[in-house]
């Protein structure tokens, strides 16, 4: 389990697998929450990368994509890889509609994300 408010982890085959605790990612004071998590996520980890499982999401605010690229910029900086995936229709357009899928590699599926790691 997770001591963590905004998201859940684990560790699966070398990753470290993340997952939303949220459906709707819009509340301001949560997405700075978030960002907070994501980034302590990178402190110490011995994993190969980092998996954001997006299973459950419905909606994912501007503002939280913004904490979705520094946690993108720190990870290479720690020599971590980021993969997204299960992706809903509604948020993958998100990401196609601001290029940000040249930005993330974005997977079908968790299994494709930790094998592309």
């Amino acid at each position: 389990m997770s001591e963590f408010e905004c998201i859940t982890t684990e560790a699966l085959e070398g990753a470290t697998i993340v997952k939303f605790v949220d459906q709707r990612v819009m509340n301001p004071a949560r997405i700075e929450a978030l960002g907070g998590e994501l980034l302590s996520l990178l402190d110490g980890t011995h994993a190969t990368g980092i998996v954001l499982n997006f299973d459950g999401v419905s909606f994912f605010s501007s503002a939280a994509i913004n904490k979705l690229i520094k946690l993108e910029s720190e990870s290479k900086k720690n020599g971590l890889q980021l993969r997204l995936s299960n992706l809903r229709p509604e948020v993958r357009d998100l990401f196609s509609y601001t290029n940000l899928d040249s930005l993330f590699q974005i997977k079908d599926n968790q299994f494709d994300a930790i094998e592309s790691l």
